[in-house]
């Protein structure tokens, strides 16, 4: 009797769970469009802009502070120091390094209210040649703008 009550109890709950409604659906994709879209895909157009020109100071514009998760990572996956806040590394890298031109392709944005998710590809040519790597941002929506919160990408020759 007491297997059998408990079975009920379980079946019981398991349909009340299942049964019950969200308030709010869960979207069958969450890709960004409209306004919110456009003025994502200008923040990117700013970020090759900013990097190509060695632009610095409108780069900055697009972070959300200088502190946040901002790293290159290793493709070996083996770096037991891997830290994550290195945007002074990027920085200079970029900003006082050897000139480039970067591009994006193959971009997707995803958005849920406030917060982005996009993943794209950059290509960078200098003189000697191109290179590129993989790269995703999560932003945030502050007032009418949106914010790098966090960069984290890979590199290849």
């Amino acid at each position: 009797m007491k297997h059998w009550l408990m079975t009920v109890t379980l079946v019981f709950s398991a349909t009340s769970l299942a049964a019950a409604p969200y308030r709010t659906p869960v979207p069958p994709h969450f890709d960004s469009r409209g306004a919110d879209r456009q003025a994502i895909e200008a923040l990117l157009g700013h970020y090759t802009q900013a990097v190509s020109t060695k632009d610095q100071a409108l780069f900055e514009t697009l972070l959300l502070s200088k502190a946040i998760p901002f790293s290159g990572v290793p493709l070996s996956g083996k770096d037991g120091n891997a830290q994550t806040a290195n945007y002074e590394g990027f920085r200079k890298a970029v900003f006082e390094g050897s000139p480039f031109t970067q591009r994006f392709q193959d971009i997707h944005i995803e958005q849920d209210g406030p917060l982005a998710h996009v993943s794209l590809v950059f290509v960078n040519t200098t003189a000697k040649g191109q290179s590129w790597g993989w790269k995703t941002l999560q932003l945030i929506k502050v007032g009418p703008d949106w914010k790098i919160a966090s960069e984290f990408f890979t590199g290849h020759d």
